[in-house]
């Protein structure tokens, strides 16, 4: 029990103290930021990819709507 009391005693003072603008400035410059910058570098690449797929697949369906389009409007 007194272990229990103790802990939620420490982890409060620990959440006042993260909880302080100065703290939590501290925490944004150096642990927030770079962790998204990171991420984002490394995540790059596969989103050029997808977005690249995404276009040429779009382009295809265009194309393809359009030769059958042709097709159609010849029969007519």
């Amino acid at each position: 029990m007194l272990v229990k009391k103790l802990t939620n005693k420490i982890i409060e003072k620990i959440i006042v103290e993260f909880n302080e603008p100065e703290n939590m400035d501290k925490m944004k410059k150096n642990i927030v930021d770079p962790l998204i910058q990171y991420t984002y570098r490394q995540l790059y690449p596969y989103f050029l990819v997808a977005i690249v797929l995404f276009l040429l697949t779009f382009i295809l369906a265009l194309l393809i709507f359009l030769i059958l389009l042709r097709q159609i409007l010849k029969k007519i």
